[in-house]
């Protein structure tokens, strides 16, 4: 870690933009602010010496006007390496150099998973999320450069990607991983169709696509294209925690009948779906949380956040607990299925 962090501290030569470190830091008051709901702020203004770390190795004087609050500008201190653009003459800022303290918690990440998991199964895992954020680097390229472009084919074709690579590299290839799989497409698929046809039905009425924030394409297939591998991955967790259990069973005694893997599934999904459900809802949450804060602050009532800021996110919340409840049967009708009859045809 500490090897990762002293060279990504030194690697500004590979940037091809003006990489600077703040040396040095001036700091006047420049006006208090209080609006029309009496939120306060100080606006401040930093005069900023930066020493260029890859282009002519100089210093140089930045001007840096911030709000207190900080709610969209930032405040620079004395070590800090900043991302710098020449722009007719003038550098400005263009963020913080933040992959010192991203690559140092991956690295912790990796040590972590080697401690734990040992070697020999935390690589695939690693590799797996190496191969998916490529894939869907791939389907970001493909989307981008295609004006006409399906999204939510794309992404559906990623979300199958996603969950084959993922279970194949983690599991191998066995039974286990081709049950997992099978029980996550049916339950996604089962899913989507569901909401497809309650948001046919009711005409979209309530349901506000507009309301997503910097969208360049057609709200709607967007929002379910992130349904879909949100969907995916929820149920994907809970079919590989109830196929698991089964397979325990099977180990133990594999003269058991349909009935019991049935039951044992059924249990066990009714014991973690809660948990589940309710880790969607505080991701939603705290994804939420900074947008609710800043409406109630300029005067909004629960009604307009409601509809205008949850909206969608509750729908997704609902979509995926809905996945949940339904991957355990599947998984129960499937993992039953095809071991009581492997074990009649053997």
């Amino acid at each position: 870690m500490l090897s990762v962090w002293i060279f990504l501290r030194h690697d500004a030569f590979l940037y091809t933009n003006p990489v600077g470190e703040v040396v040095s830091v001036k700091e006047t008051i420049n006006q208090k602010t209080t609006d029309e709901h009496n939120n306060n702020d100080v606006i401040k203004n930093q005069r900023l010496s930066v020493r260029l770390l890859n282009k002519n190795h100089g210093y140089l004087k930045i001007e840096n006007s911030y709000a207190e609050s900080q709610v969209i500008t930032n405040r620079y201190r004395i070590g800090d390496q900043l991302l710098l653009e020449n722009v007719d003459g003038t550098m400005h800022i263009l963020s913080l150099k933040r992959d010192v303290w991203v690559g140092t918690l991956a690295v912790l990440l990796i040590i972590l998973l080697i401690v734990y998991g040992k070697w020999r199964s935390s690589r695939w895992l690693l590799l797996s999320v190496l191969v998916n954020l490529v894939l869907f680097g791939l389907a970001l390229l493909i989307d981008i450069h295609d004006k006409n472009a399906n999204v939510l084919l794309i992404f559906s074709v990623l979300s199958i990607l996603f969950a084959t690579i993922s279970l194949l590299l983690v599991l191998g290839k066995t039974l286990q991983m081709l049950l997992t799989l099978l029980a996550t497409l049916l339950t996604t698929i089962f899913t989507i169709i569901i909401l497809m046809i309650v948001l046919k039905i009711t005409h979209n009425v309530g349901v506000h696509f507009e309301t997503m924030s910097y969208v360049t394409q057609v709200p709607s297939s967007l929002f379910m294209a992130q349904t879909v591998i949100g969907v995916l991955g929820a149920v994907m967790d809970e079919s590989s925690d109830i196929v698991a259990m089964q397979f325990g069973m099977r180990r133990e005694n594999n003269q058991r009948q349909f009935s019991e893997y049935w039951d044992a599934g059924m249990s066990v999904g009714r014991d973690i779906m809660g948990t589940l459900i309710n880790v969607l809802f505080m991701i939603f949450m705290a994804e939420t949380l900074p947008m609710v804060f800043l409406m109630l602050r300029n005067g909004n009532n629960w009604s307009y956040i409601m509809d205008q800021i949850m909206n969608l996110g509750i729908l997704q919340s609902v979509v995926s607990a809905i996945g949940i409840v339904l991957a355990i049967p599947v998984t129960s009708i499937i993992v039953g299925l095809v071991v009581t009859r492997k074990r009649v045809t053997k």
